[in-house]
């Protein structure tokens, strides 16, 4: 590589862009990642954040979250308000008529559109990525639904977060996803979820994570959170934080608040056009899995058995402000 490149690349990494901050990744970071620890991972996390000044509304993010349904409207809720929270400036909900209603008493911050409404090839393109899943359901009407959205994103190249109810939707139909192209998925299954994708591929499948191609991923949760790649110097392990305590709508919380990190690890070209588009879902869902445990650990301090994702969500900004400023 010539040196007017290295030159490029280096100023890419350390401009303080319209983007991003100041960021401190050094090139040598950059091309020695060989297995990603703890430390690494939260420097790559902190570069993603962008900066707040002389921005415009969008540019930190238009998340779209499509679930609810007339039986849970929790859910979407839970991943808008968190992607909204955490630091997207426009987060839609896209539901079914019934839920709509319901989920936009919740909060006025966010934008409900019923989809029997609209056509979603007009929604679906204003938005930079859609989380799929939170409370859609499993009608038969749901699943389609569900399927139209990944094909049309597919098409557009729009990264996709699949959680919930929208990973039953691929256990149903499992080849959907494959060959998704860049910048890809990240899917977040827990062990029930994971263990009904790997006996729908098939045990005789190499690592299962790998049936659908090098940009989808997977952020399995746990007891230990583990990250799955088709490159296995991305993949991690996390342990630290959370609690014991399971209340639902913690998953949700995680998938709206991957959302956006996602979506800002793609845009903040992490290590110039080296290895960025292969690092983001892995720092992406470090931040993301971090952030929840945090917001959780924090929670349950203050309200111990009782604590429920409501109180996870009051803990937004201080588990944010602890971990990446």
């Amino acid at each position: 590589m010539s040196l007017i490149t290295w030159f490029l690349i280096f100023n890419t990494l350390i401009i303080n862009s319209k983007f991003s901050n100041v960021v401190s990744v050094t090139i040598d970071e950059c091309c020695k990642i060989n297995k990603l620890n703890d430390d690494c991972l939260i420097k790559f996390s902190k570069t993603i954040i962008p900066s707040l000044e002389g921005k415009h509304k969008g540019e930190a993010g238009k998340i779209a979250v499509v679930g609810g349904s007339v039986e849970y409207t929790g859910a979407p809720y839970f991943a808008a308000i968190s992607a909204l929270k955490v630091g997207a400036d426009l987060v839609t909900v896209l539901t079914t008529e019934n839920a709509a209603p319901v989920i936009k008493s919740y909060s006025p911050d966010l934008i409900v559109i019923p989809h029997h409404s609209i056509n979603i090839s007009k929604i679906i393109p204003k938005n930079d990525l859609i989380v799929i899943g939170p409370g859609l359901g499993r009608s038969e009407e749901a699943l389609h639904f569900a399927y139209n959205v990944i094909s049309l994103c597919k098409e557009l190249k729009i990264p996709l977060v699949i959680d919930a109810d929208g990973l039953y939707a691929v256990y149903k139909n499992i080849s959907i996803l494959k060959d998704y192209p860049n910048p890809g998925i990240i899917l977040t299954p827990n062990k029930a979820e994971a263990k009904r994708l790997q006996d729908a591929i098939g045990v005789n499948y190499g690592p299962w994570y790998r049936y659908w191609g090098d940009y989808v991923t997977v952020l399995e949760k746990g007891g230990i959170d583990q990250f799955h790649s088709s490159q296995s110097k991305y993949s991690w392990c996390l342990q630290e934080g959370g609690s014991g305590r399971r209340a639902g709508g913690q998953g949700d919380i995680l998938s709206g608040a991957m959302g956006t990190f996602f979506n800002w690890a793609i845009k903040s070209n992490i290590c110039g056009d080296l290895k960025s588009f292969e690092l983001a879902p892995s720092v992406a869902s470090y931040a993301a899995a971090k952030f929840t445990r945090l917001c959780n650990f924090k929670a349950y301090k203050l309200n111990g058995r009782n604590m429920i994702a409501s109180d996870m969500l009051k803990e937004i900004h201080s588990a944010f402000d602890d971990l990446f400023l």
